[in-house]
């Protein structure tokens, strides 16, 4: 038995009209079990498909076909659990960085600038354009997923971790004194290694029923309204060579800027996993959306209040006891749920009624 080609069969259409996503490289993406079994159907199906489309079209075909069977390959497909971890925790990270950019858009375009970085880029014009660049698609993206449109809310997680990469570059001028904490924005839920891993989600295992999207929805204002609120009320305009170091009150909020988003979600991996059938791997797709508030760092003018040798301890200090306070509220969820298991496998059932 012969290998199946390794593109669209050229006998299905007249050369003249092959379309040119019908000449890449499609069935030797897809693992080798799986081609031998379907790979001449794809081809046969997917040259009627593109014959009549236009190049657009036929490229967006083949894109979806290609990301398909790199889900294959990599085992990230809707069969797969570690599909269907990422698939559960996709709409949680959207839920997280969607929140976090409402309130860092309120942050940055209301709230008083304590550093003066509106002045250093010349126009508010500039700075106003950095900011949307970051927030705005991740809110557009929680938008159009609310309305079942998750291919779109992807895309525009795409243009925003691409905003936020240009945006950070933009920040970290030679000139500025918080350089070294910058970096640490990717790894929060609206950053690059969260957003790669809702990318990365196969679409159709993520749970986009009215109850889906509302959970997600609902889950984003959770957190962006307290936050705010927090973030209002937490400001610190005096950066004086003589201010006082961190009060506890100032201790206790940065605690909250974490424990509440780890609470958020951990509410809904509890309710998840204690389900009476429950979802383990959307429950562990949850904790992993929970993970990135590790990396929640106090604002950035509160390192201006220690020498810049010291601030990679400051950092190590505070992702440690993120990391502490995250996992607290994961392990909390973890064991209600087996207690709540427990509990119900203990309790006798009815007795069948006899007549």
């Amino acid at each position: 038995m012969t290998a199946p080609p390794l593109t669209t069969p050229e006998s299905l259409l007249p050369p003249a009209r092959l379309p040119l996503a019908a000449r890449l490289p499609l069935l030797g993406l897809y693992p080798a079990k799986y081609r031998a079994t379907y790979g001449e159907e794809i081809a046969t199906v997917f040259a009627e498909t593109v014959q009549d489309l236009g190049p657009g079209t036929a490229l967006r075909e083949w894109a979806a076909l290609a990301a398909h069977a790199g889900r294959l390959r990599t085992r990230l497909s809707s069969a797969d659990p570690a599909g269907r971890i990422t698939a559960g925790a996709a709409p949680f990270i959207l839920a997280g960085g969607a929140g976090l950019s409402m309130v860092q858009l309120l942050v940055g375009l209301i709230l008083p600038d304590p550093l003066r970085r509106i002045e250093q880029w010349g126009h508010p014009a500039i700075w106003t354009a950095l900011v949307v660049a970051q927030t705005g698609p991740w809110i557009l993206a929680l938008i159009f997923a609310s309305l079942g449109r998750w291919t779109p809310a992807r895309l525009l997680v795409l243009l925003g971790i691409l905003g936020r990469i240009g945006a950070m570059l933009a920040f970290t001028t030679p000139n500025d004194p918080l350089a070294d904490v910058l970096p640490y924005d990717l790894l929060l839920p609206f950053g690059i290694l969260p957003g790669t891993v809702l990318l990365i989600a196969p679409a159709d295992a993520v749970d986009i029923s009215p109850h889906g999207r509302g959970e997600t929805v609902l889950t984003a204002l959770a957190l962006a309204v307290p936050m705010s609120v927090l973030a209002i009320f937490w400001f610190r305009p005096d950066l004086s060579p003589t201010i006082a170091p961190f009060s506890r009150t100032e201790v206790n909020l940065l605690d909250v800027t974490v424990a509440w988003p780890a609470a958020v979600m951990s509410l809904a991996m509890l309710l998840h996993l204690g389900a009476r059938r429950p979802d383990r791997p959307r429950a562990t797709g949850i904790a992993l959306a929970v993970l990135p508030w590790t990396a929640m760092l106090p604002p950035a003018s509160y390192y201006l209040l220690a020498p810049p040798g010291l601030w990679a301890q400051v950092i190590s200090y505070f992702l440690l006891r993120n990391a502490g306070v995250v996992l607290a509220f994961l392990a909390t969820a973890t064991l209600l749920a087996a207690l709540r298991h427990a509990l119900h496998r203990s309790l006798p059932t009815d007795p069948p009624e006899t007549t």
